[in-house]
Parts: C-alpha cells; sequence; structure tokens
C-alpha cells in the first residue's frame, strides 16, 4: 500500500466510530492490512500532529481535543484563510473557479443525502483548493500542518449533526461568490463568518452557550 494511503486508511480508523478500543501498531496493521513499517511511518505523523498518543500499558489512542487547543486551531485558520480568500478575490482562473463549482455542487449534493463521510472529504477538499491556489509555499506548509487536526474537527463536527451540512455547503458557496465577485472585504468576511461558526459549533454543538453573531449571519445565509 503506497504512503498516503496507508495513512488515510490508520487515519480513519483511529478517528471514526469503530475504533472503540485501543490498539498496538501489530493489530492495527493486522486489521487494515497494511505492512507494519508503514503503520510505524503513518503514526509518527499522526504523534507529531497530537491527534495519536501511545503508552506502555494502554496502546494507541485518540486524546480528546480540549475547547482551548479548538480555540488556538481556528485562530490559526482564521489568520491565514482569511488572508487567502481575499487575495484570491478576482484572481480564479476559469480551471479554479470550474473546480471549486465541481466541488460545491457535489457538497450540496451530499449535504441532501446526508452523506456526511463524502462530505467531509469535500469539505477539507474545498479549503486545500483555496490554499494551492494562493501558491504561498510557507501558508501551504503551515497549513497543511493543520491538515490531521482539522480532519479530526471536522469529522466530528459534520458526522454528529449531518443536519449542519447544508448550512457550511451554503457558506462554501457564498465564498465563492465574493472571490468572483472580485471584493476582497467581501471575501475575507465570507471566510471569517464561516471559520467564526466553525468554531462555534464545535466547542458548543448543543448550542447552550451565548452564540456570536458571526454564527447568526453564517445561519442566514444557509
Amino acid at each position: 500500500m503506497l504512503k498516503d494511503d496507508a495513512l488515510a486508511a490508520i487515519r480513519e480508523h483511529l478517528l471514526g466510530d469503530d475504533c472503540t478500543h485501543p490498539l498496538s501498531e501489530r493489530s492495527l496493521a493486522a486489521r487494515l492490512g497494511i505492512g507494519l513499517g508503514s503503520v510505524r511511518s503513518a503514526l509518527e505523523r499522526l504523534r507529531a500532529a497530537g491527534l495519536v498518543v501511545a503508552t506502555p500499558n494502554s496502546g494507541l489512542r485518540v486524546p480528546e481535543v480540549t475547547s482551548q487547543e479548538i480555540i488556538d486551531f481556528y485562530e490559526m485558520r482564521l489568520v491565514l484563510e482569511c488572508h487567502i480568500a481575499a487575495a484570491l478575490a478576482g484572481r480564479l482562473t476559469s480551471e479554479q473557479s470550474d473546480q471549486l463549482d465541481a466541488i460545491l455542487i457535489e457538497q450540496e449534493q451530499t449535504a441532501c443525502a446526508r452523506d456526511t463521510g463524502r462530505y467531509h472529504q469535500l469539505d477539507l477538499e474545498f479549503h486545500a483548493a483555496l490554499v494551492g491556489f494562493h501558491r504561498n509555499a510557507a501558508m501551504v506548509r503551515a497549513l497543511d500542518q493543520l491538515r490531521d487536526r482539522m480532519y479530526q474537527l471536522s469529522r466530528r463536527l459534520h458526522g454528529a449533526h449531518p443536519e449542519r451540512l447544508a448550512v457550511n455547503a451554503a457558506q462554501h458557496r457564498t465564498i465563492v461568490n465574493a472571490l468572483r465577485d472580485g471584493n476582497p472585504d467581501e471575501a475575507r468576511q465570507r471566510m471569517q463568518t464561516h471559520l467564526l461558526w466553525g468554531r462555534q459549533f464545535t466547542i458548543d454543538p448543543g448550542g447552550r452557550l451565548a452564540i456570536p453573531a458571526a454564527r447568526n449571519e453564517g445561519e442566514k445565509d444557509a
């Protein structure tokens, strides 16, 4: 199995609902049919990202994400992705615009079907596409380092609340519309609204805490 395929399979298993008990490297390799070397390489990346911890007596486990970690994660994304959205406004090529359209159309379809697994992948593809279009190598590396944490939080958000997929997809659509309109301030604001909504919903999925105005704006767009 290729290195990236092994990482994807292990990440999906460890962060998915089917992983209900601690595993060892060997048992994980046997369960997924992956070579032990590939398992160790993938786990090293997941450990570096803080997604997996290993202890002598408990095996591999996925630690809970704290509220402060969520706040820190979204603070980094707000700085980088809002800048990227503003920088891309009015600068999308026809090919880039078509690529985003393809993602948005499938997102809207999967949101209607409540296909959380596929939607989750498309969500990551959407944000990765914008970062790639910007072509700032340092920002690409910085956000690439956040990708595994994004995977974990996005999976939790989408898997537990499929009714919110349509809101997420509608916010993506408003971001793309602002990019095509060539309005940097609007593009930045739309991305900020989207990320603040994600942060609030990740911290407080039941809506028990005070809801900032940004979340209301995001839901109004939907």
